[in-house]
């Protein structure tokens, strides 16, 4: 077992004087500390919505400015005429015909300087029936845009079907082309010819359009950059090259519930927030998120906390400077106040040492007119009393050993007398029933009926009498005698038990159930045996009699917080409530002894021999349904 160690007064008061003076301190450095850093992130905050504000404006702008254009071409002549002339030729000639060839050379200048113009990268004509009937860069899939929205695999199938049902310049979401590796957007703009809508003219952008917006990194600092995403097939797609591009092969993606690249997620889903994230690189970052509606995109601006709280961490390890300093002074101020405090007290401590060795002559120093002082003053007086008290002691020992040596001849005399006494009763009590019995087996005859039952009532009283005297010589001697508590296992004690009374359980065809699961208990081995004697002995008398059903007496324990519960069960006659507590006191019967025999002290020899072991006894029981004893006995005696 490990020593308890104790902390000496000396170190009790340098533990007090860096408490009383290091917590304060500590705790307006936390506060402090704490203050600026939540200035230093409310300021990044703001710088973070001030590019976030730019960035959004900038981007928003060059889409509102690009889908303006989109719908001025779609409104001049020369593509409306384009757009029927090559759907028409398409559908009855097909893409490879020499009408097709002639019609390409004519519009095709015109389209190309279009596209160069509009800085888009394709530009391409729909007819009205969704064919893809011209393409700048002759790349696209000329698969009808409604073969593609009814098989869902294109965005700009989905908003050619948009303007075709509004007439409005529609965006398309960004969509992802594993060909050009680039994430892509359509303007789609519908052409109207006459009342009728005649197709549409679609110019394709793709990511390269951010660089000049995400590469500006002014009031970003060294850490800091702009993310574009989107959502594509239940992920986060970013649509733009990272500041630190060894991560840009394998970090392009996020699924959806990942629990890193929060900002991302939420971004993309349009809502806006702010707070720390971890990034795509595993750094923690300040980041702010937001949605662009026009373009359908999430915008992410972040910062690396490092930088953020750099100055921060710069007063942090000053102030752990200044406390470090700050400690050595506290710790040599209190170890030179603690010793002028604790020197004398380690002084007192000693002659109380010395005296509780046995020296009461010793004495404490009286030098100055302090409290310790006072303390040592006192301190002597009551050596002075003590020794005082130690004489009265000596003296009421002596009284106690006089009085110890008149209790045990008292004892004694006491057990010869319970024994003389005994003795002197049982002798004429046999007399009387030798008597009585000679009378009955020699004389029956010669007596009338009443005569025989006065004769037979004597013997009754003396066998009676005797076994009262029995019971009383048995509660003396369990009261006085204490044999030696042992390790006893009670399946073995039951087992005695029963062995004992084998001729009562077979005469009175006993049904015996004891599953032999009872545990070792520490006690006094003999009493315990009368104990579980006694209570089963009662369980067979009382279930025997009277009882239309065979006697069953159970046998068991509980096994208890702190001690164990030992139950005897019967089926017999029962007792009413109120006779619970009687039944344990000496010589108490519930009934007359020609219906049970016995003198009434068991129960009360029971209780006594439990009460010794610091158990108790108790009775569950109701008249006609059975009784169940119960004692306990602690675990840990």
């Amino acid at each position: 077992m490990r020593k308890k160690r104790n902390i000496n007064i000396q170190g009790k008061f340098i533990i007090c004087f860096l408490f009383i003076s290091l917590v304060p301190l500590a705790i307006s450095i936390l506060v402090s500390f704490n203050s600026f850093f939540s200035i230093l992130e409310e300021e990044a905050v703001n710088r973070l919505n001030v590019v976030a504000d730019s960035k959004a404006n900038q981007i928003e702008s060059y889409f509102r400015n690009r889908r303006l254009s989109i719908s001025q071409i779609a409104l001049m002549s020369d593509i409306t005429e384009a757009v029927s002339k090559y759907s028409e030729v398409y559908r009855t000639r097909g893409i490879n015909s020499d009408q097709y060839k002639a019609l390409d050379d004519s519009y095709r200048p015109i389209l190309t300087y279009y596209k160069k113009n509009f800085d888009c990268d394709n530009l391409f004509l729909v007819s009205k029936t969704g064919e893809i009937v011209f393409s700048v860069n002759d790349s696209d899939n000329h698969q009808s845009l409604y073969e593609q929205a009814v098989h869902g695999k294109s965005e700009l199938a989905n908003a050619f079907i948009s303007v075709m049902k509004t007439h409005r310049t529609e965006i398309s979401r960004f969509s992802y082309d594993w060909v050009s590796d680039r994430a892509i957007v359509y303007i789609v703009a519908p052409i109207i010819n006459g009342p009728e809508f005649a197709g549409a003219v679609i110019a394709r952008i793709d990511d390269r359009v951010f660089e000049p917006f995400v590469k500006d990194y002014r009031g970003l600092g060294q850490s800091g950059e702009t993310l574009l995403g989107t959502l594509v097939n239940n992920e986060a797609l970013y649509i733009n090259d990272f500041r630190f591009p060894g991560y840009n092969a394998v970090k392009k993606t996020v699924s959806m519930g990942e629990k890193d690249n929060i900002d991302i997620q939420n971004a993309v889903q349009g809502k806006e927030g702010k707070g720390l994230s971890v990034d795509y690189r595993g750094m923690k970052v300040l980041t702010l998120w937001r949605s662009l509606p026009l373009s359908g995109l999430g915008m992410v601006i972040k910062i690396d906390t490092s930088e953020v709280f750099a100055s921060g961490n710069r007063l942090k390890n000053v102030l752990i400077a200044i406390s470090f300093v700050l400690l050595v002074m506290v710790v040599t101020m209190a170890v030179l106040i603690s010793r002028s405090i604790s020197n004398p007290i380690k002084k007192l401590t000693l002659t109380a040492v010395r005296i509780s060795e046995g020296n009461l002559n010793e004495r404490a120093s009286v030098i100055a007119d302090d409290e310790i002082s006072t303390l040592a003053s006192s301190f002597n007086q009551m050596a002075d009393r003590l020794i005082e008290a130690k004489n009265k002691v000596e003296e009421e020992r002596e009284k106690i050993k006089e009085q110890k040596k008149m209790l045990e001849k008292v004892n004694h005399e006491l057990d010869s007398f319970v024994y003389t006494a005994s003795h002197d009763l049982r002798a004429p009590l046999r007399g009387v029933s030798s008597f009585a019995s000679f009378l009955i087996e020699d004389s029956l005859d010669k007596l009338d009926d009443e005569g025989k039952t006065y004769l037979e009532g004597i013997r009754r009283g003396a066998n009676r009498m005797s076994k009262l005297i029995d019971d009383l010589l048995t509660l003396s001697r369990m009261s006085r005698i204490n044999n030696p508590y042992e390790q006893v296992n009670m399946n073995e004690i039951v087992s005695s038990v029963l062995e004992r009374i084998e001729f009562d359980i077979k005469d009175y065809n006993v049904d015996i159930i004891f599953e032999r699961n009872l545990p070792v208990v520490n006690c006094d081995k003999i009493k315990i045996s009368e104990v579980f004697l006694n209570l089963i002995n009662n369980a067979i008398k009382f279930s025997s009699k009277n009882n239309p059903d065979r006697p069953r007496v159970e046998i068991g324990y509980n096994d208890m917080k702190g001690y164990f519960d030992f139950f005897i069960k019967d089926n017999g006659i029962g007792i009413e409530p109120k006779y619970h507590k009687q039944i344990f006191g000496i010589f108490k019967r519930l009934h007359s002894e020609k219906e049970y025999d016995g003198t009434g002290a068991g129960l009360s020899i029971v209780k006594r021999i439990i009460e010794d072991h610091g158990g108790d006894i108790w009775v569950d029981s109701e008249y006609g349904k059975g009784s169940v004893f119960h004692f306990s006995l602690p675990k840990n005696v």
